[in-house]
């Protein structure tokens, strides 16, 4: 019973903060690479279904809200900086930096919020956390 909720909070952490849930299992918890691999396949796939859904959600309830005001332009650094990948790399280098500089939540709100319309988008963000799952325990072991 204990090792069920112990796995089941191990794949909230991951789906939330998927970098540090790479170490947490490989280091701290000592699980084997291939248990790992499979913690972060799974919590990392569920995180961007619940928060990708989540975020389209409140993507449309922003969007209700916005269009009652006249939008204030405010430019900071961390606006130009998501712009920048935006426009440079798209919904490939939204995915593919998700897992590791942003987290899950925060990268399946941006490919919500500029890529709802697509198809594509929710496979490319799970093939990007399977990916991740794959190379982060490698890099973790032989660092």
């Amino acid at each position: 019973m204990d090792s069920i909720i112990e796995i089941g909070l191990l794949l909230v952490f991951a789906a939330i903060k998927f970098l540090f849930a790479a170490g947490y299992l490989l280091i701290d918890k000592g699980y084997p690479y291939y248990q790992t691999v499979l913690i972060l396949i799974a919590g990392g796939t569920i995180g961007v279904f619940v928060f990708y859904y989540f975020s389209a959600w409140v993507n449309q309830f922003i969007n209700r809200l916005l269009r009652r005001k006249k939008p204030r332009k405010m430019f900071t650094k961390q606006n130009r900086t998501i712009v920048n990948i935006k426009t440079k790399y798209g919904i490939y280098g939204i995915a593919f930096l998700m897992p590791i500089f942003f987290s899950i939540p925060i990268g399946s709100f941006l490919a919500s919020r500029f890529y709802m319309n697509k198809k594509s988008t929710v496979p490319i963000l799970i093939l990007s956390v399977v990916f991740w799952s794959f190379v982060l325990p490698l890099v973790k072991l032989y660092w």
